[in-house]
């Protein structure tokens, strides 16, 4: 899916009609808005759009409609809510289209919704778009996964909660690598006791059709039975498997506040910690502007000299022949100027400067006086010369210092940078210690829910064994009557194919599993080298995606989750890509990105996002952390959310240089 154009109308904050335009050629559309503008709405309206699920969240008790346009309605009248998305996928051009209208009340809080219309246009040879006639939302999930949503839509503050939601990512990935055609090949064709499956069908038909009893049950009634017992089993082990993923989940969580409150021990050091790199961040400001103080008097000192020996090369023929001519003209007055200051000096052997004149400077005296007159233009000119081309020299040489001085504030700036992205680790580190009371109260509390967890479990566990022991004993029955059955002979050639075709499936699928979780997991690492700042960490031993497809939860908070979970996002789109799929273009919306990225893992992000993704939405208040790679226009279109209320937001082209940052 490539998204074309998106018109939104009265959602939330979004007064009237906004519109926008997304480029698909790898550059990321980056729409900048103050808190509380409407940056999450519009990550919002997307899922509203496509799965008719804004997850808006619990806190949150705002109405889907705009009420600045709500407020013009009178009562009785309808304030329309609707949003239209044209998007390309595989070469076919949609556009789906959604409506609801609002009827007004006196009371807002009792405002209902009068009609919906929902619907998906295809647009046909001859240009114009035509309704989709299957079901909508189900060729939307076909098209990006429901399961995926979450990635591809991502809220940047809420990284961790998607981390550990195992079970819905699977089943999409296994959607968008093509995985679930045997997963439903295989459930189709199924096993004798499942009763709507190929197989069960079989074996239903087969022990309708023959009259012998076992443990006064007819063959009918004990496939039956068999398949009602194998079907709750099924189902236990589900709620089993269930339970199983909340006691991880808890047992991960608890992990994580046992680090916490073991870091809390070393509160002071951290406090230290950010004191001391404060401490030098002062002092490389103080490096930097002394720096800029060395240029500023390089430019100023050297410049003039620079600038006069530019002028006396592009004039130094000029000044020649002048010169010539001069010297012929006025040679006559030349001849009659006085020597009386440089006689004097050597009669003295005192110099002006008052230093007791050498051997050397007494014979060099004695060549100027007797070549030019000691008080004429020509004599000063040639002091000034001498004096000019010393000083043009040591300028030469000061001005190769001034990358010198530039290469060492960059270093300072990179260093600064560094400090401050270690700093803001640590006071994110340094908040949640601030919470450890309330860890330790949540710890027990998680302590509790494990047992009870565990002791569910532990019941499921118990009445899946008494009851697999039923059901292999009555299986055994069974098969042991069918087998010298004339009737298990028809349908034995049949049972037989079927069975082998099942296990080839599986045997395929496991191997494609293998296969896509090796791709995946290589390009989420390769993602993840250009995004991490933790050089400590040798990527290439690390196993980042889990035998579920879900990501590794070493780290649940802070920069480095944001890391790992963009890896992986990004990894997937690159991972469709590499295996060739043909639905191997989605578009990555993000609120939030920087949330918990510092400053370099937030420009690695910008700068990868378009390396491997066609279409990156970033909506984001935080632009410091890019600010470097905002000069660089050829990377992004920015466009700006104007809400000056809160509740007539619009959309609208904007300029970076309107930003103060």
């Amino acid at each position: 899916m490539i998204i074309t154009n998106v018109k939104i109308t009265n959602f939330r904050c979004y007064y009237g009609t906004s519109s926008i335009t997304f480029n698909s050629n790898g550059k990321i559309t980056l729409i900048y808005g103050d808190s509380g503008y409407g940056k999450s709405s519009f990550l919002q309206f997307f899922r509203w759009m496509f799965y008719s699920d804004p997850d808006f969240g619990k806190t949150d008790d705002k109405p889907l409609f705009n009420i600045a346009a709500y407020n013009e309605c009178k009562f009785g009248e309808c304030v329309e809510v609707s949003g239209q998305i044209d998007f390309e996928h595989l070469g076919v051009n949609y556009r789906l289209a959604k409506k609801q209208e609002w009827s007004v009340s006196v009371n807002i809080a009792n405002a209902s919704i009068k009609s919906t219309s929902y619907q998906l246009y295809v647009e046909g040879e001859d240009g114009g778009y035509h309704p989709f006639s299957g079901n909508v939302a189900n060729k939307i999930n076909t098209i990006l996964p429901k399961g995926l949503s979450k990635y591809f839509l991502l809220d940047g503050e809420k990284a961790r909660d998607i981390v550990l939601d195992s079970d819905e990512l699977k089943k999409a990935i296994h959607a968008l690598f093509g995985l679930d055609a045997y997963t439903e090949a295989i459930s189709h064709i199924g096993y004798k006791n499942a009763k709507y499956s190929v197989l069960g069908q079989y074996h239903t038909a087969m022990a309708a059709n023959m009259t012998q009893t076992v443990n006064n049950m007819s063959i009918s009634e004990m496939q039956e039975a068999i398949q009602e017992l194998y079907e709750i089993i099924e189902s236990m082990k589900a709620q089993r498997k269930e339970k199983m993923a909340v006691i991880d989940q808890k047992n991960a969580r608890r992990d994580e506040i046992f680090k916490t409150l073991g870091a809390a021990a070393s509160k002071g050091n951290i406090e230290a910690l950010i004191k001391a790199n404060n401490k030098s961040i002062k002092e490389k400001h103080e490096q930097i502007v002394s720096i800029q103080h060395s240029i500023g008097n390089l430019f100023y000192q050297s410049y003039p000299y620079l600038f006069l020996a530019q002028n006396a090369s592009n004039s130094s023929s000029a000044l020649r022949k002048k010169k010539s001519e001069y010297a012929s003209n006025y040679q006559n007055v030349f001849e009659n100027l006085k020597k009386d200051l440089l006689e004097e000096i050597k009669e003295k052997n005192i110099c002006v400067c008052g230093r007791e004149l050498d051997e050397e400077a007494a014979k060099h005296i004695s060549g100027i006086i007797d070549i030019m007159p000691p008080d004429s233009y020509i004599y000063r000119f040639g002091q000034f010369v001498a004096k000019a081309k010393k000083m043009i020299k040591d300028a030469e040489l000061k001005s190769m210092s001034y990358e010198g001085y530039l290469s060492k504030i960059a270093t300072l700036e990179d260093e600064i940078t560094h400090l401050e992205d270690i700093n803001q680790e640590k006071l994110d580190e340094l908040k949640r210690l601030e919470d450890a009371k309330d860890l330790v109260e949540e710890l027990e509390q998680i302590k509790k829910e494990i047992e009870q967890l565990n002791r569910e479990k532990a019941g499921f566990e118990g009445t899946i064994a008494r009851k697999k022991q039923v059901y292999e004993m009555s299986n055994k029955q069974l098969t042991a009557a069918l087998k010298n059955s004339k009737v298990s002979n028809e349908f034995s050639g049949k049972i037989a194919f079927f069975d082998e075709v099942l296990k080839l499936l599986k045997e395929e699928k496991a191997i494609k599993e293998v296969q896509i979780k090796s791709v995946l997991n290589e390009c989420v690492k390769d993602i993840f080298k250009k995004l991490t700042t933790q050089t400590e960490l040798d990527a290439d031993k690390i196993q980042f995606v889990n035998d579920d497809f879900s990501l590794r939860t070493t780290y649940l908070t802070g920069g480095q989750l944001a890391v790992d979970v963009y890896s992986y996002v990004i990894g997937i789109v690159k991972a469709l890509q590499a295996c060739e799929m043909e639905n191997n273009e989605n578009p990555i919306i993000i609120d939030a990105p920087f949330a918990f990225t510092g400053n370099e893992q937030s420009e690695h992000l910008f700068k990868t996002l378009p390396s491997v993704s066609k279409q990156t939405i970033l909506l984001t208040l935080d632009m410091n952390k890019i600010k470097k790679l905002l000069k660089e226009t050829d990377l992004y279109d920015f466009y700006v959310i104007k809400n000056e209320t809160q509740e007539k937001a619009t959309l609208e082209e904007g300029n970076i240089d309107d930003i103060k940052l």
